[in-house]
C-alpha cells in the first residue's frame, strides 16, 4: 500500500487514495457516461455525458495517473478535448479522446451500455488476461422493487424521471448481476461490479431546482467529485475483490443490494429482455447483423 494511502477506505475517500498505490501500466480503460434527461427510455435524445465531466473525468484522472492508457468518451469531441487538457502533464497513461453518443441508438443509462459491453466482450475474453467491467449504479435502485419488464419505454405508462431514474439504476445492479453470472459459467477471467458513488456535487445537479432539493435533503452528506469517483476507482483496482464479482459496492467495500437488486431470476429475466429491444433497436437502426 502506498505510504499516503489512508489506513481504511471510507466515505470521504478520493479517488486517488482510493488507488492505493495500483500499477495500471499495460491496463486499457474505457471511460463512458450516463444518461442525464431521460435515464430510461430506448428512444429519443437526451444529454448524456461522458468521461469529460464529473465523476467520469476524475475516473479518467485518477487511472490515468496510476498508469493505465485511458480512452476518455464524450458525446462531444470538443468537450472531450478541453478535458483531456486538464489532465495533460498530471497522467502516466496515455490518455485518448473517442466521440460516443450511446444515446444515438437507445437510452444510454442501460441500453447503449449494455450493446457497448457486448461489443467489448469478445476482445476482452480473448485476451485472457483478468479485466473488470463496471456499472456506476446508485442506492436509488432500492426505491422500486422490480422493473416494468413488459413497457420499459413508458410506451402506455406515465413517464415519471425519478422513478424512470430508480428504475434505470435497478437495471445496472441487475446487468452486473446476470453479467457475472455468465462470465463465470464461461469461466471467463472478466469480472463484473455495480457500484454506488455516493450523493454527489455534480453537473447533474447543474439545475437551480434539483441542486437547492439535494442541497436540502443532504446537504454536508454530498461528496466532493473526488470523493464521488472512489467506489468507482476501487472496483477497478482492488485486488480483494477478485472472488467478489457481481458485487453492489458502495464506500469502497461490498455492499448489499435491494431485494430485487439479488433476485437473479428477475436479472435473468431482464437481460433477455434487454437482448430483445437491442435486436429490434439495431433492427430499425439498419445495424443488425
Amino acid at each position: 500500500m502506498a505510504a499516503n494511502a489512508p489506513a481504511k477506505l471510507g466515505y470521504r475517500t478520493t479517488a486517488l487514495e482510493a488507488l492505493r498505490g495500483a500499477d495500471l501500466r499495460g491496463k486499457v480503460a474505457v471511460v463512458t457516461g450516463e444518461h442525464r434527461k431521460r435515464p430510461w427510455r430506448v428512444a429519443g435524445r437526451g444529454a448524456a455525458t461522458g468521461g469529460n465531466s464529473g465523476i467520469g473525468l476524475e475516473t479518467c484522472r485518477a487511472l490515468a495517473h496510476a498508469g493505465a492508457d485511458v480512452i476518455l468518451c464524450s458525446r462531444s469531441v470538443e468537450a472531450g478535448e478541453r478535458a483531456a487538457a486538464e489532465l495533460q502533464g498530471l497522467e502516466q497513461g496515455k490518455l485518448t479522446v473517442k466521440q460516443l453518443d450511446l444515446s444515438d441508438l437507445m437510452g444510454t443509462n442501460h441500453f447503449g451500455h449494455f450493446y457497448l459491453t457486448q461489443l467489448l466482450l469478445p476482445k476482452m475474453n480473448v485476451q485472457g488476461t483478468p479485466g473488470r467491467i463496471i456499472a456506476v449504479a446508485s442506492i436509488a435502485h432500492a426505491m422500486v422493487k422490480g422493473l416494468p419488464l413488459e413497457d420499459l419505454n413508458c410506451q402506455t405508462r406515465t413517464y415519471y424521471p425519478w422513478l424512470s431514474y430508480a428504475h434505470s439504476k435497478l437495471a445496472n445492479v441487475l446487468f452486473v448481476t446476470e453479467l457475472a453470472r455468465q462470465l463465470e459459467k464461461e469461466g471467463s477471467a472478466v469480472k463484473a461490479f455495480s457500484v454506488h458513488p455516493g450523493v454527489i456535487n455534480t453537473n447533474l445537479h447543474r439545475h437551480k431546482r434539483v441542486s437547492s432539493f439535494c442541497g436540502m435533503l443532504f446537504g454536508p452528506l454530498m461528496k466532493t467529485v473526488p470523493q464521488g469517483a472512489a467506489t468507482t476507482i476501487y472496483a477497478a483496482t482492488a485486488p480483494e475483490l477478485e472472488q467478489d464479482s457481481g458485487a453492489y459496492l458502495a464506500l469502497c467495500k461490498v455492499g448489499r443490494a435491494s431485494k430485487a437488486g439479488r433476485d437473479s431470476e428477475l436479472a435473468k429475466a431482464f437481460w433477455r429482455k434487454s437482448e430483445e429491444l437491442l435486436e429490434a433497436a439495431l433492427a430499425r437502426a439498419g445495424l443488425s447483423s
